[in-house]
């Protein structure tokens, strides 16, 4: 799965399409989407970091990495 909003979306619109096929259940989608959803938010988080960064050149922003 492609690391983006639109890897996300198109992961998601594949499942839903395995669900009407019947090859997954809704829970096993809920879960599929659950777990979208915080990559979604990961992925946000790191868009507004990085506006922050450039917006505020000496802001510190603790590396979540470490």
């Amino acid at each position: 799965m492609e690391k983006t909003s639109k890897g996300i979306f198109e992961f998601l619109c594949y499942q839903m399409q395995k669900l009407d096929e019947r090859k997954i259940n809704v829970e096993q989608l809920k879960a599929q989407s659950g777990a979208a959803k915080q990559l979604n938010n990961l992925l946000k988080y790191e868009l507004d970091r990085a506006k922050a960064v450039q917006k505020f050149k000496d802001i510190s922003i603790r590396e979540i990495e470490n």
